[in-house]
């Protein structure tokens, strides 16, 4: 799965901008978290076409960059996500984003970004 990435200024309407460019597109969001801070505002996205996404965010003049992201599915249940990860930060494994996509039949499915891949899908 591709995480894009998306720096937008901490400023009213910003989402909807960025929404409606999407949206314009053709583009569905499947999940986004944001966070802002210094001014600047922060977009991680799943969506169903990341290199149109992707490319509709160039040319309108978002500075954006994608990643891949290992998805995975733990139990609800308290502690699994931190049993994760320890074992992902046991094996040396930085965890660099985490977007909750969907939570269904006592399942949560994560997509999670990490700085080693292959280390991170045998371990997950």
């Amino acid at each position: 799965m591709i995480q894009i990435d998306v720096v937008v200024p901490d400023r009213p309407g910003e989402l909807g901008k960025l929404a409606s460019l999407l949206g314009g597109a053709g583009i569905n969001i499947n999940a986004i978290s944001a966070e802002s801070g210094g001014g600047r505002s922060y977009m991680s996205l799943v969506v169903e076409q990341p290199a149109r996404a992707r490319a509709a965010l160039k040319q309108a003049g978002y500075e954006c960059s994608e990643r891949t992201v290992v998805v995975v599915r733990l139990e609800d249940k308290p502690g699994s996500l931190a049993d994760l990860a320890r074992r992902l930060g046991e094996a040396g494994v930085n965890i660099t984003s985490v977007i909750h996509l969907e939570t269904v039949a006592g399942n949560a499915q994560l997509a999670i970004g990490v700085d080693d891949m292959a280390k991170a899908r045998g371990l997950v």
